[in-house]
């Protein structure tokens, strides 16, 4: 949940910036995670209710599910590495100037971003640290794509536990179809005390 309000406040931002391609990206991740809180959902009524046949087709969407939303962050991380990292660097007020010698660009959105803040350019926005107008980078380095990014992410962490509620899903199966359950109804797991 809480990946999905990082996303969310990502797009809500950049929401009106043409050059923002990268929130198409964040759009799907959000629509992933909306899709896996449902299914997560429903699991929990299927492993309650101990159904067999629903329980075997459920691990096998939430495994497909889950893959598809790590294709999805490792394409989004890898596609716009630094998009995360800028936004917050900005919002915090700390320096762009690592970005900026980087990837050759100088602000969030364009070299207008410290013009209307601080009404100066850093040194970082020109190639060579010069200061004429023709070294100036004029793209913004929100958009900067294929930059080096490393592969342990944040984003990531979620899907790992995904991943690993997949393997306790498909182990609690395995297990219940060797006792040979019946399946229950929820009154009867209400009745069992399973759920207070």
């Amino acid at each position: 949940v809480y990946s999905s309000v990082v996303q969310l406040e990502l797009i809500y931002h950049y929401a009106r910036c043409k050059r923002c391609k990268f929130t198409v990206y964040e759009t799907l991740v959000v629509a992933a995670d909306i899709i896996m809180i449902t299914l997560l959902i429903f699991g929990l009524y299927l492993i309650l209710t101990q159904k067999l046949r629903g329980l075997r087709i459920y691990v096998m969407i939430l495994f497909l599910a889950t893959w598809l939303q790590l294709l999805l962050i490792l394409l989004l991380t890898q596609r716009y590495p630094i998009a995360h990292d800028v936004h917050f660097s900005w919002q915090n007020r700390r320096s762009l100037e690592k970005y900026e010698n980087k990837f050759a660009c100088c602000g969030v959105l364009g070299p207008d971003d410290y013009l209307l803040s601080t009404g100066k350019l850093p040194r970082s926005c020109f190639r060579n640290q010069g200061n004429s107008t023709d070294d100036l980078h004029d793209s913004g380095c929100l958009n900067k794509e294929n930059g080096s990014a490393t592969i342990l992410r944040i984003e990531f962490l979620t899907t790992l536990f995904q991943m690993i509620l997949v393997l306790f899903a498909l182990v609690f199966y395995l297990h219940l179809k060797k006792m040979k359950a019946k399946p229950r109804t929820l009154r009867e797991v209400w009745q069992s005390r399973i759920i207070l």
